[in-house]
């Protein structure tokens, strides 16, 4: 199965979300300004339910757009995969 990204919006370096769903299964990557609890804060991520918010491990505010974007495939197809 190839990794599907659904909806990217990237509207200047520092602001960005991901997201990828499957059936019920979602991933989404952003920094939208909330869990302030999370240690890579604004930076986070909903893996599986949009309840379960963790550290974002995947991209970089410093990133590229392109570099953000390539980590955020590679991460999404090692999920699929499994």
């Amino acid at each position: 199965m190839i990794a599907h990204l659904r909806i990217i919006r990237y509207p200047v370096d520092s602001k960005y979300s991901f997201h990828w769903q499957l059936k019920d299964e979602i991933i989404r990557i952003d920094t939208a300004p909330y869990h302030r609890q999370v240690s890579t804060y604004p930076r986070h991520m909903h893996i599986g339910k949009e309840d379960n918010v963790v550290e974002d491990s995947v991209t970089e505010i410093g990133n590229t757009v392109e570099e953000n974007v390539k980590c955020v495939l590679e991460f999404v197809r090692s999920k699929v995969g499994k």
